[in-house]
C-alpha cells in the first residue's frame, strides 16, 4: 500500500498509509488527542476528522483550543436543531443553518409560527439526541441524485441551493444523522464526528423570516441558538444576556422618561421632554465639536431606495427587521431608524421638500 506524508503543526511528520483519516491520525499520536478531536484542517482547508488523505498534506487536529473550533461546534449544534424539528415537524422544509459569532440559527417553513412551548420541545429532542451520540456521516452524491433525492422530498430550497452553490460539479456533499428517521441536509461542512460532543446548547428565541432575506420570497420561522464546550460558559454567556437586557438603552430610556414607543412608529421613538433636552443637547455639543475641526452641517434623506442598504451590506444582516413598504413605482423603500443602531423600520416613498431628513457632519 503506498504511504503519504503528514506533516504536523511542530514540523515533525509521519508516514501513514494513503486514504487515512485525520482521525486515524489524531489516534497514532495519542489516545487523548483522538477523544479530543472534532475536526481537521488540511493544507489550512477544514475537513471532517473522516476526510481521506490522498497525497502528503500538512495536517492540524482541530481540538476545542483551537480558533476554529467553535463554529464548526455551532455549525454541528444547528443541524441538530434542524434534525430535532424535522423529526417533530413532518413535513418542514429546512432552509439554511450557519454558525454565528453569537450561536447559530436555522430557518424553516412550518405551517405555523413557532411559539416558547416548541422551543422546549425541540431544545429536549435535541438533548436525546445528543445523548444517543449519533454519527454525523459525510457522504458524496451525484449531482442530479442529490437534486431528485430532495425534490422528492419536498425541500425545493435545498434544490435551489444545489444549483446556485454547486454548478459545474459532479457530485455533492450530504450529511446524514440517523436516529429513528434519518435526517438528511446537503451541506459542505465540516461537523463534528457525532452528536454525542455537542453537550451545552440552548435555544434563545424565534423571529420570522424570509427566504434569502427577501420579503418577495417565502415566509420562514427562525430559530435562534447558542452553544458551548461547557455548561458553565453556556451559563455565564446566558448571564450576560440578562444583564444586557437589564442596561438596554431602549428600556432604560423608558424607565427614565427619556422616550415612549407606539406601535404605529415600530422601531422609531417618541421623544419626551427630558429626552428631547438630551437630544437637542447632544447635538449642540457635536456641532460645538465639529464645526471648529471644519466639518459642515448638511440635511439628507432618511428615506431610500432597497439599493442603497444592498450596496452597504444592512439589507442583507437586517432585512428581518425592516418593514418594508412599496412605492409609487413599486420599488422597496426603506428608512434606517435614529434611535436604535441596527434596527430598521420602513415608510412608503416621499419625495416632496417636507419629507423626513436627518443631519449629518461632513468634513470640507
Amino acid at each position: 500500500m503506498n504511504e503519504i506524508t503528514v506533516t504536523l503543526p511542530d514540523g515533525s511528520s509521519r508516514q501513514v498509509p494513503a486514504g487515512s483519516t485525520p482521525g486515524d491520525v489524531a489516534a497514532a499520536i495519542s489516545p487523548r488527542l483522538a477523544k479530543a478531536a472534532l475536526a481537521a484542517a488540511v493544507d489550512d482547508r477544514l475537513v471532517d476528522l473522516s476526510h481521506p488523505l490522498r497525497q502528503d498534506a500538512r495536517v492540524r487536529i482541530i481540538t476545542s483550543d483551537s480558533p476554529e473550533a467553535l463554529h464548526v461546534y455551532r455549525h454541528s449544534t444547528a443541524h441538530l436543531l434542524a434534525a430535532a424539528v424535522t423529526h417533530l415537524f413532518p413535513g418542514a422544509q429546512c432552509g439554511i443553518g450557519p454558525a454565528t459569532e453569537e450561536g447559530f440559527f436555522y430557518d424553516f417553513i412550518v405551517d405555523r409560527p413557532f411559539v416558547p412551548e416548541d422551543l422546549d420541545a425541540i431544545e429536549k429532542k435535541m438533548k436525546e439526541l445528543a445523548q444517543q451520540d449519533l454519527r454525523y456521516e459525510r457522504q458524496h452524491w451525484k449531482r442530479d441524485d442529490a437534486k431528485q433525492f430532495f425534490s422528492q422530498r419536498g425541500e425545493p430550497l435545498k434544490v435551489q441551493l444545489i444549483d446556485e452553490k454547486t454548478e459545474g460539479q459532479a457530485e455533492v456533499s450530504v450529511y446524514t444523522i440517523k436516529d429513528r428517521d434519518t435526517f438528511v441536509d446537503f451541506c459542505v461542512g465540516p461537523h463534528v464526528p457525532s452528536s454525542g460532543r455537542l453537550k451545552a446548547f440552548k435555544l434563545l428565541t424565534t423571529s420570522n423570516a424570509y427566504w434569502k432575506g427577501d420579503a418577495k420570497n417565502a415566509p420562514m420561522q427562525r430559530i435562534y441558538g447558542t452553544a458551548f464546550f461547557s455548561d458553565k460558559d453556556l451559563q455565564a454567556h446566558l448571564a450576560r444576556l440578562e444583564e444586557a437586557k437589564k442596561r438596554d438603552h431602549r428600556k432604560v430610556g423608558r424607565d427614565i422618561g427619556l422616550f415612549m414607543f407606539h406601535p404605529w412608529a415600530p422601531g422609531a421613538a417618541f421623544w419626551l421632554h427630558k429626552g428631547t433636552v438630551l437630544y437637542h443637547g447632544l447635538a449642540e455639543y457635536m456641532r460645538k465639536v465639529l464645526y471648529p475641526a471644519g466639518y459642515d452641517e448638511v440635511k439628507t434623506p432618511i428615506v431610500f431606495n432597497k439599493a442603497l442598504w444592498e450596496t452597504s451590506g444592512h439589507w442583507h444582516h437586517y432585512r428581518d427587521n425592516m418593514f418594508v413598504l412599496e412605492g409609487d413605482e413599486g420599488e422597496d423603500m426603506a428608512l434606517k431608524a435614529m434611535n436604535c443602531p441596527g434596527q430598521f423600520m420602513a415608510l412608503s416613498a416621499m419625495s416632496s421638500p417636507s419629507s423626513p431628513s436627518s443631519t449629518n457632519m461632513l468634513s470640507r
